[in-house]
């Protein structure tokens, strides 16, 4: 016959390993501080503070008070200034001379201006040339674009009171292959050349204008008619 298996009391030998446990830590004298572990602690009690009676807090502009001195004078300084620029803004719409290549109106930096210096309307920009022919805006040329698009100085232009500009150089046809590199009447002449001074000048040309005139000129001697749309 099989042995009989009995069962081992788990409840029994739990308690059994409590007590053991508890004589244990009796004899390290650390049941005092298993019982201070164990011990809850107290929730703080935080005391309620009554506002029904503290005087309620509004701001100075919802009360109409007026703004602090110092405020008034920073808006006085920002309103001048803002005038101020208005002023120069409508002076240079109303004096600064607009050059036909650039389109950009403004003042020059040239001494002895007085449209630009002294703002004085009936006195010519001398930032600006003046072509003997139509003394229009279609001759007014900046320094920058001067130099940059036809290779002329300024200076030299000023001097030389027959001066003709591209524009009536192009259509009274003094020259075939000079003409007004403006990008606007490009168009209207429906021609397709493009104008960039960093490409003219990496190619040792001294100009725009001398660049598209090589081009132009090149172009009508072989029989291509692409530049022209």
């Amino acid at each position: 016959m099989g042995r009989l298996r009995v069962k081992p009391n788990y409840e029994e030998l739990r308690n059994a390993r409590i007590l053991e446990n508890q004589a244990r830590f009796a004899s390290l004298g650390l049941q005092n501080v298993l019982g201070e572990l164990r011990t809850k602690p107290e929730k703080r009690k935080h005391n309620k503070v009554d506002y029904s009676s503290a005087p309620l807090r509004r701001s100075n502009r919802l009360k109409g008070d007026s703004a602090p001195s110092s405020k008034k004078g920073d808006d006085g300084i920002k309103e001048r200034l803002y005038q101020e620029a208005l002023v120069q803004r409508s002076n240079r719409l109303r004096v600064g001379v607009c050059c036909h290549s650039c389109m950009e109106k403004k003042f020059c930096d040239e001494e002895d201006c007085k449209r630009c210096g002294d703002l004085d309307m009936d006195q010519p920009c001398l930032g600006m040339t003046d072509c003997s022919i139509c003394h229009s805006s279609n001759g007014f040329l900046c320094r920058e674009c001067l130099k940059n698009r036809y290779g002329e100085e300024l200076e030299e232009v000023r001097a030389n009171k027959e001066w003709i500009c591209p524009h009536c150089t192009e259509e009274k046809g003094i020259n075939p292959y000079w003409f007004c590199n403006r990008l606007l009447c490009l168009k209207k002449r429906n021609v397709a050349l493009t104008v960039n001074t960093y490409k003219a000048r990496k190619m040792g040309y001294k100009s725009v204008a001398h660049m598209l005139m090589d081009q132009f000129q090149g172009a009508v001697k072989g029989g291509d008619d692409k530049l022209f749309g």
